[in-house]
């Protein structure tokens, strides 16, 4: 009996190769919406707009947080700098845009806060 051992492998690499390509694409979706998440929020803060329908932004502190909800009407930068001003900076910032939410780590978000933390204090 005799087996053709490079057809097989043939068969094998090239399907390993359309699940890794698969797999690669799959995996540059976060940072697409990631990146997509990033820029709204930052827009936000740079308006001073105020949060969309559909749309929550919380500063997370440790033992508590406080949560931004859409109908208040208040600016996001105005809220962040008051927050800011009451308890300081946040440990993380959880961001729900039309339902996806993302949540950014202190050196992620303080390049974006930095402007509002001088015209807080």
């Amino acid at each position: 009996m005799h087996h053709n051992y490079s057809h097989n492998k043939t068969a094998h690499q090239q399907n390993w190769a359309s699940r890794k390509t698969a797999n690669s694409r799959h995996l540059h979706k976060p940072v697409e919406t990631q990146d997509r998440t990033r820029t709204n929020l930052t827009k936000l803060i740079e308006l001073d707009a105020p949060l969309q329908t559909h749309t929550h932004l919380v500063l997370m502190y440790g033992p508590f947080q406080t949560e931004m909800a859409a109908e208040e009407g208040q600016g996001v930068a105005s809220w962040i700098k008051s927050c800011i001003r009451q308890h300081g900076l946040p440990s993380l910032v959880r961001f729900d845009y039309h339902r996806r939410a993302q949540i950014f780590r202190r050196d992620q978000f303080q390049p974006w806060l930095e402007p509002l933390m001088d015209q807080a204090c």
